[in-house]
């Protein structure tokens, strides 16, 4: 999302500058000569949608060049980075990178640098009178535009899609003459067919409808991963919610914007009125994040199959306890620590010593004994004096008890007995063995969570100005059952509902959440295939339609 803060100077009458400022909140700023481009800037030497101005994957502000052309110290360029003090020609505007204020991301000011020619007077002094004629030829030159304009974008078009003869030849042409009736760009996706229109539009004069969709896109999965769900939410019966085409939340002729819809219109129209959907629902009404979200529900594990999970709300203190485990203070694990040699090794510990990002999301590796715990705890693990010292293996009970019944048989219980008080239960929780059990005493399974936020999706390295500590308040954790997990007040600091707010950022329900996590239900049968039988109960087409 671009902040941007847009500084417009005009000159008055009496040639001095004025300046006007507007902050414009978008994804992309559109800068053309068309009325919904973002910077509207009516010049006829500019085009429709002449240039945009986006983030790359840096996340440094560019601006590229659509339909127009961009000049730079008198070279044309496809595009370039916006930084401090770049000037750049976009057509006949001088576009300037000013100081940007701290609540905005890019601050630029756009200046008429060369003006129309004002070439009337002059026409007006050298024509003296009419040319002998003129009235009749203009007249039957647009007559013959008209008979042109009509031809061209309207009977063809009409022929090729009424005529069966026309359809099936321009079927196998590049292009098509109801091509003209385009209302906008095409998006990637589909450019590769973008000629022949009647691949969605395969009835004249109607809306697309979902079977078109379903012609390409047979291996879509269901959109909602409970079956019953998925059917009530389309079912045509709640068309009193709003309509449930593909086309209402995928829109085509929307470029450079994404097909599928980013505002929250069509998440609010199912839940702001959950119980209008599903009756049985226990989740709460919610219309933006900034006003009527609930506490964020945090997904614990309780056991070691994935599907062993249990979400708890962050409302809900008491039990919000991590039972994973382990014994791990973070407090003794931050800032200066002394390490295994003592005093003199004293070692500056930050947050990403134990928790290594990876991935463009800055997911983090799972931690292992050997890459995070090794280093400072192999004391814990070395038995008897120095001179008959053991070091007993890491990760298996078995393994352990081997090795002290084959290398210290007769200090086997004492040995045992320190590991099971001191050694592995200095950072593990340990279960005593029950009679007829193979070990005496075993480590407790590890349960260590990854994913706390089941429902929703969290990218760290949209946040890597920020220090872990400014969310996740650990300095003073003793113990590892606290969760430091951020809640919905901590998030609002920085970000705001659907619209922005005063040095907040503007986050909709796509900012957090995939619709309804669609790729979940891929899971439950990978290959399965849409047949014609399938469409009315996933995509809401009626049955008639399919006979």
């Amino acid at each position: 999302m671009l902040n941007c803060l847009l500084i417009k100077i005009s000159y008055n009458s009496r040639g001095l500058p004025v300046r006007s400022y507007r902050t414009i909140s978008a994804h992309e700023l559109m800068l053309g000569r068309g009325a919904e481009c973002n910077v509207h800037l009516p010049d006829p030497r500019l085009s429709m949608h002449h240039a945009v101005i986006k983030q790359n994957d840096e996340g440094q502000p560019v601006i590229q060049a659509l339909n127009g052309e961009l000049e730079l110290d008198g070279t044309l360029v496809p595009g370039l980075v916006l930084s401090y003090g770049t000037r750049v020609m976009v057509g006949p505007y001088e576009l300037k990178v000013e100081p940007a204020p701290p609540d905005v991301n890019l601050a630029i000011s756009l200046v008429l640098a060369h003006r129309l020619p004002d070439d009337f007077q002059d026409l007006k002094a050298r024509t003296h009178q009419p040319l002998a004629n003129a009235s009749r030829f203009k007249r039957r030159l647009s007559i013959f535009l008209a008979a042109l304009i009509a031809l061209v974008f309207l009977v063809l078009p009409l022929l090729q899609n009424l005529v069966p003869q026309v359809h099936s030849t321009m079927a196998e042409l590049p292009f098509g003459f109801d091509r003209v009736w385009s209302p906008g760009r095409i998006s990637t996706s589909h450019m590769h067919f973008a000629s022949q229109c009647s691949n969605c539009h395969q009835a004249p004069l109607k809306k697309v409808s979902d079977k078109a969709c379903l012609s390409c896109h047979r291996d879509t999965g269901p959109h909602i991963a409970d079956p019953k769900l998925q059917k009530n939410v389309f079912n045509a019966a709640h068309r009193f919610i709003g309509t449930t085409r593909c086309a209402e939340c995928h829109e085509e002729h929307k470029a450079p914007h994404p097909l599928a819809k980013q505002d929250n219109g069509m998440c609010v129209k199912c839940h702001g009125n959950i119980k209008a959907v599903d009756a049985k629902s226990t989740l709460s009404n919610v219309h933006d994040f900034d006003g009527d979200h609930p506490e964020f529900k945090l997904t614990f594990k309780t056991g070691a199959d994935s599907k062993d999970i249990e979400r708890i709300p962050q409302s809900d203190k008491a039990r919000l306890v991590e039972k994973s485990g382990l014994k791990f203070p973070h407090y003794q694990h931050t800032g200066k620590v002394q390490g295994p040699k003592g005093i003199w090794d004293v070692r500056e510990l930050s947050c990403t010593n134990c928790h290594v990002p990876e991935g463009k999301e800055m997911r983090f590796k799972p931690f292992t004994f050997k890459n995070n715990c090794l280093s400072c705890h192999a004391k814990e693990l070395e038995l008897g004096p120095k001179e008959l010292q053991l070091t007993v293996p890491h990760g298996n009970e078995q393994n352990v008890f081997d090795k002290l019944k084959l290398y210290a048989t007769k200090q086997f219980s004492s040995y045992s007995e320190n590991l099971k008080k001191n050694g592995c239960a200095y950072c593990h929780e340990i279960k005593e063995g029950k009679p007829g059990d193979a070990l005496p005493w075993r480590v407790a399974p590890l349960n260590i969570n990854q994913d706390w936020f089941s429902k929703a999706q969290f990218n760290h390295n949209a946040h890597r100005t920020q220090q872990c500590i400014n969310c996740h308040k650990v300095e003073e954790s003793e113990s590892s059952a606290d969760v430091a997990i951020p809640d919905r007040k901590s998030c609002l600091q920085c970000h705001s509902g659907s619209k922005p707010k005063h040095k907040r950022i503007a986050s909709n329900c796509m900012s957090c959440h995939n619709f309804h996590h669609s790729h979940y239900a891929d899971v439950i049968n990978p290959t399965a295939k849409l047949d014609d039988n399938d469409v009315d109960v996933l995509l809401s087409i009626s049955k008639d339609s399919n006979k």
